[in-house]
């Protein structure tokens, strides 16, 4: 899994740091908007990341499927 995050398109609900914080942060120094701490999380985050993506407002997280890692599967 690949995760990017828009930051021109967050309205910092920091739902994604609450969520996935191993992942998302929402740092006060930046007014709560997202910031992404881990573009490449390990598969036991993949579900927290999914549901933050879910229950962003506005549509600021994008996944993108690891395909090396469905293959070997």
């Amino acid at each position: 899994m690949k995760v990017t995050v828009n930051p021109v398109t967050c309205i910092a609900s920091e739902n994604c740091g609450r969520i996935a914080p191993k992942v998302f942060g929402n740092p006060p120094e930046q007014g709560g908007f997202v910031e992404l701490l881990d573009a490449n999380p390990p598969e036991s985050e993949w579900a927290a990341v999914r549901e933050a993506k879910e229950l962003c407002p506005s549509a600021t997280i994008s996944i993108e499927a690891d395909d090396t890692h469905t293959a070997r599967r």
